[in-house]
């Protein structure tokens, strides 16, 4: 990617290279939990889990709405994908990311019905009560109708949002404040470095995929699969690729080395980039895969409907001066359609439903993961270390375990 930003000041890519070359040799992933690990397949299946799970992971931890992009002026908004949790975020007149409850507080309609906009107040379509950017309620319709009742009681309701890494995140607690740098630690300076900031968005996908949130995430969190699901598409780009992982908190970072890693031995160190040479992928706690390529960004986002069935959000972005006039956008169309249509629609996520749909059926109960797949369990690890007991508010003790002999 022609860019000034990296992903990780060049001393840590130079570091990273330097551990992908190292595993290369060895033709191994760098070391993850170092033991074969079973997974119970009611992970996948059970609905009181995913309750639970929408009660933690999806309510005590800040979820990404979206790119800043969407939300480049005064009165610019988008939606929730979600309608467990419907929101809208807007920009303000004073240049401020605010979050709301996308419910008039008269009786409950929704304010904004598309994905993004521009509005100069947020009208209720159901009987016209007026909003301002800043979450007042600025008018009643037939005020008489309605003594005693002050718009000042009746602004919408605020959520805690905020723009942090080029991101734009939102929390679920009223009232309380998002700390994303402290979140993310240091894959928060690899989000401000690569100046995911200044991306602007190509286009967004909204779709439902008939398999479990975290089967659809766990296809992208190891190379095992890629010389046979992916023969004909990735393969040739990650021949003989490895993995080196990095952890910070419940979040993941992997790096996998693309087929040209040794053509760094033609170059000085000093003019490595690591997204020449690997890709960069990040499991954003709990639902965001955010990747780095070399010439454009997926945040893939998942949100539950069932156990069974997932929204799947895929929106990539790229750096304007890198895709020119027509033949710029024409060679986005294409990575869009690779990407998107191709490598996950049709052969990662295509596989998670075949798995999913077969799951009920019997055949076992447990998946056995080897050691290349260990980031698979240290994401589920993630997940449960977090689940809370419905009767107690406390955590539980992780499932993730069955160290085979």
């Amino acid at each position: 990617m022609n860019c000034d930003g990296d992903p990780m000041r060049h001393s840590e890519q130079v570091a990273m290279i330097e551990r992908l070359l190292a595993l290369r040799e060895t033709r191994r992933d760098e070391k993850m939990l170092d033991e074969v690990v079973t997974i119970p397949v009611s992970k996948y299946t059970d609905e009181a889990l995913l309750e639970r799970e929408i009660a933690s992971a999806f309510s005590h931890y800040p979820l990404i709405a979206g790119h800043a992009s969407a939300l480049g002026e005064p009165g610019a908004y988008l939606t929730s994908d979600w309608d467990q949790f419907p929101y809208v975020v807007v920009r303000g007149e004073d240049g401020r990311v605010r979050a709301f409850y996308n419910q008039c507080r008269h009786r409950g309609a929704r304010l904004a019905d598309q994905p993004t906009g521009v509005v100069q107040n947020f009208i209720c379509p159901f009987h016209g009560w007026v909003y301002g950017l800043d979450g007042a309620l600025k008018g009643i319709t037939r005020a008489h109708d309605f003594p005693g009742v002050k718009t000042c009681d009746y602004g919408l309701v605020e959520l805690p949002a905020t723009e942090s890494g080029g991101l734009i995140w939102i929390g679920r607690t009223p009232g309380e404040t998002l700390d994303i740098p402290g979140f993310l630690g240091t894959f928060h300076d690899d989000l401000v470095n690569f100046d995911v900031a200044s991306l602007v968005r190509y286009k967004k996908t909204k779709v439902v995929k008939e398999a479990n949130w975290k089967l659809l995430i766990k296809t992208y969190l190891e190379g095992y699969h890629v010389p046979y699901l992916h023969r004909d598409t990735l393969a040739f780009a990650f021949k003989k690729g490895v993995i080196a992982h990095d952890e910070e908190g419940p979040h993941i970072r992997l790096s996998a080395a693309r087929t040209n890693i040794v053509e760094t031995a033609l170059k000085p160190q000093e003019e490595w980039r690591i997204l020449d040479y690997a890709s960069v992928y990040y499991t954003l706690f709990p639902n965001t895969f955010f990747i780095l390529h070399p010439d454009y960004v997926s945040i893939n986002t998942f949100w539950p409907l069932a156990a069974n069935r997932t929204i799947w959000t895929h929106e990539m972005l790229y750096r304007d001066g890198d895709f020119a006039g027509s033949a710029g956008q024409s060679a986005l169309a294409k990575r869009f359609e690779f990407t998107n249509d191709t490598v996950f629609d049709q052969e990662d996520f295509a596989i998670a439903e075949d798995v999913q749909r077969h799951l009920p059926h019997g055949g076992s109960d447990h998946h056995v993961l080897g050691l290349a797949e260990g980031l698979l369990a240290m994401f589920q690890q993630n997940i449960d270390e977090r689940l809370t007991d419905p009767d107690t508010d406390t955590p539980t003790t992780p499932r993730v375990s069955g160290r085979h002999s």
